[in-house]
């Protein structure tokens, strides 16, 4: 199988741990999940949360040392110091396939992710938009159905 990354896409304060939470039936220090017949490293710590933590180790990572990963990560382009196209591009030309789940709104609110982001994220995956206003324990049943119908099936 092909080394793969499923990004759990979403703004900051938008639930993205939240939902990983819950996909680790809402254990904080559970580092991985089972999923079909698959272990996913999990990486609950967006690039919006610490920045450079996360440079850290999306630049420490190899097919050979995690090759299925589930991450958090939120589409700012725009700001310098969060890396987020090189980041992508270094895992891309390391050989990862990557998967973008999208909460395309803020749970609770109007917001959006902007069409130029999910634009991007096309750019360097497989892009999937979840538009559903749904608390986290749903998201992550719905995250892990995603995941087992579209990225190990």
């Amino acid at each position: 199988m092909k080394p793969k990354i499923v990004f759990v896409v979403g703004h900051e304060n938008w639930g993205k741990s939240h939902t990983l939470r819950f996909l680790t039936n809402g254990n904080w220090r559970v580092r991985s999940v089972r999923i079909g017949a698959e272990d996913f490293y999990i990486r609950r710590m967006s690039n919006d949360d610490r920045p450079d933590s996360y440079v850290e180790f999306m630049n420490s990572v190899s097919p050979q040392n995690k090759k299925l990963i589930i991450a958090a990560l939120c589409p700012n382009f725009e700001r310098q110091n969060a890396k987020t196209e090189s980041i992508l591009k270094s895992l891309n030309s390391k050989g990862y396939q990557l998967f973008f789940w999208v909460m395309q709104h803020q749970y609770g609110t109007e917001e959006q992710v902007k069409t130029e982001e999910i634009q991007r994220l096309k750019t360097h995956g497989t892009v999937e938009l979840f538009s559903s206003a749904a608390e986290a324990k749903q998201r992550a049943a719905l995250l892990r159905t995603y995941i087992e119908t579209r990225v190990v099936a």
